[in-house]
């Protein structure tokens, strides 16, 4: 029965002009144009390749796409006038769609802020597409989902654990404009400054603060010169540990301090990074998190208008690696950093960011 219902459907698209010329006969083996979802990743200016962040998210749709059959396309722009003049043909596509394809685009940064507000509504004419813009605590005006990874929890955990592991500590921040930066480099400040361990037999604990992008909206990339010059500069002024707050460029310093033979330590950020030169990592699982939403979305349910995603949920957490190098530290330290003491720094961060966040 399904032979002869393909057969018809080729009789019928196959015609003839008057003077008998085929105009078109469809090869049944040809493949047909997929209706699978299809899931368009937008990216800031030349983010993807940064080893972080972004290169997680890319991870993470592939993987669920890879399980789910879906469809994906990720592009990074190489401007941010590029990233805009690629959201506006997917908008202007949208409405103009006749076709049954479930669609969701998914924006990762900041910089089209403005774009999204101004234009969300626009897709309000398409039952089969969807947006979903990363990060920002104010949900979209019109038609699109977002959601927020609180960081201040985790790094007021990491902030507080700190001083027990080293005394100098320089955070580096990408730029004063990203709430997501301020954030973190606000919630380890609060954590170092709870006093909720001791600098064990050393001098009194100092922290400083500095930015790659002073006035900008960038800071995630840097020279391996500029990154060479600044560790030479925090060993002068007995740096002894750095938290690079600031996507990609976090593994330039990583590899000039592997360079220089005095390297400081380093607290891992956005992904796990374990050896000898790392006390701590403060992780953000935006790939797990992108996973959830997507699942979200081919859900019933949908996803939600607005969502936060931080320490209590699991989404962001802190890995204590220097219990991989423990014969490295005093015996004083690791004491003072005893499992009672853990759980009393993770239940005040807990309540820290739950404050924080209203």
């Amino acid at each position: 029965m399904r032979r002869t219902g393909i057969w018809i459907a080729v009789l019928l698209l196959s015609s003839c002009t008057k003077e008998g010329d085929t105009i078109y006969k469809p090869d049944p083996n040809e493949e047909q144009a997929s209706t699978a979802p299809l899931v368009t990743v937008i990216y800031g200016d030349n983010s993807l390749g940064d080893r972080s962040y972004c290169d997680m998210i890319y991870e993470g749709v592939e993987r669920t796409a890879q399980e789910l059959g879906l469809r994906t396309m990720q592009l990074s722009p190489q401007s941010t006038e590029e990233g805009l003049r690629y959201l506006e043909l997917m908008m202007r596509q949208m409405e103009a769609a006749q076709d049954s394809v479930r669609r969701l685009f998914v924006v990762t940064s900041p910089v089209y802020d403005e774009y999204l507000r101004t234009n969300s509504n626009r897709l309000a004419k398409n039952a089969n597409a969807d947006l979903l813009y990363l990060e920002t605590r104010t949900p979209l005006p019109g038609k699109g989902s977002t959601f927020f990874m609180p960081y201040y929890g985790a790094m007021f955990e990491a902030g507080a654990m700190m001083p027990a592991l080293g005394e100098r500590v320089m955070l580096i921040g990408a730029n004063r404009q990203e709430q997501a930066i301020v954030d973190a480099i606000q919630g380890f400040t609060d954590g170092w400054n709870a006093d909720m361990t001791s600098v064990i037999g050393r001098t009194k604990k100092y922290l400083a603060t500095t930015y790659i992008d002073e006035t900008g909206e960038g800071g995630y990339e840097i020279a391996d010169s500029t990154a060479m010059r600044l560790i030479h500069q925090w060993n002068d002024d007995e740096i002894s540990n750095i938290v690079p707050i600031c996507g990609g460029a976090f593994n330039t310093f990583w590899r000039m301090n592997e360079v220089e033979m005095r390297g400081m330590c380093i607290v891992g950020v956005d992904k796990e990074y374990r050896n000898s030169r790392s006390h701590l990592s403060v992780v953000k699982r935006i790939d797990q998190a992108v996973v959830r939403c997507i699942h979200q979305w081919l859900s019933s349910e949908g996803m939600p208008k607005h969502q936060s995603l931080g320490l209590a949920s699991g989404f962001t957490e802190v890995i204590r690696t220097y219990s991989d190098h423990s014969e490295l530290y005093p015996i004083e330290t690791l004491e003072e950093l005893n499992e009672e003491k853990l759980k009393e720094i993770h239940e005040t961060a807990l309540r820290k960011e739950e404050e924080h966040e209203r």
